[in-house]
């Protein structure tokens, strides 16, 4: 189990450099609100990059607060895509930036209240998972305006649902054999496997 859970995180990480490069080469084909898709790609590539960057020269202190940084990013560039998809307020930026910077801090802030960083993890996606499941409900509403990138968003919320708990249990599963724990990331890795290919999908099918 651990050798597929490494097979399947390599795989995932070579997907999504799949996904940023043909994302970056339609980057025009896209309108202003779909850009931000090609923002979290982005993002998810940088944090794999570091993470790789990281892990190989060892840099512990660095290690510790990717995590806090992974949480905040991803916050801001996903609520970001469904900001700009509902035409909310301008003002909802400066709201989920505020989020966004307490995820940065909060674990040393309320350290001494057992605050750590997985408590960041599931608000930012129960939050994400209420913005993305309005915007579902009102794509059914408005079925003229069907967008290519829906069954993305689709994705999107099956992933963050699933996560919570993930991310939640993973301390817990350290105690158990590495087989339960390497299970549980397998899975993780495989929802990125269908996430990753239905980005390529949907870019590859962009045409001018």
């Amino acid at each position: 189990m651990e050798q597929f859970y490494n097979i399947s995180g390599i795989i995932s990480v070579i997907l999504l450099a799949i996904a940023l490069i043909i994302g970056i080469s339609k980057y025009n084909l896209l309108s202003k609100n779909e850009k931000w898709y090609i923002y979290y790609i982005i993002f998810i590539s940088l944090i794999e990059f570091l993470s790789y960057t990281i892990t190989f020269f060892e840099i512990i202190g660095l290690k510790s607060r990717l995590y806090p940084i992974y949480i905040t990013g991803e916050f801001f560039v996903v609520t970001g895509i469904f900001i700009k998809k509902l035409n909310l307020s301008k003002y909802s930026y400066i709201i989920t930036g505020l989020v966004s910077l307490f995820f940065l801090t909060a674990d040393r802030v309320f350290i001494k209240y057992g605050y750590n960083n997985d408590y960041s993890k599931a608000i930012s996606n129960l939050i994400i998972i209420s913005l993305i499941g309005y915007s579902l409900i009102q794509d059914i509403k408005n079925v003229e305006s069907k967008s290519s990138f829906q069954l993305i968003d689709k994705t999107l919320f099956l992933y963050f649902t699933v996560s919570i708990f993930i991310f939640m249990l993973q301390h817990q599963l350290i105690k158990f054999p590495l087989e339960y724990f390497s299970a549980i990331w397998v899975i993780n890795n495989l929802m990125l496997w269908v996430l990753y290919s239905l980005f390529i999908k949907t870019f590859l099918q962009l045409k001018k």
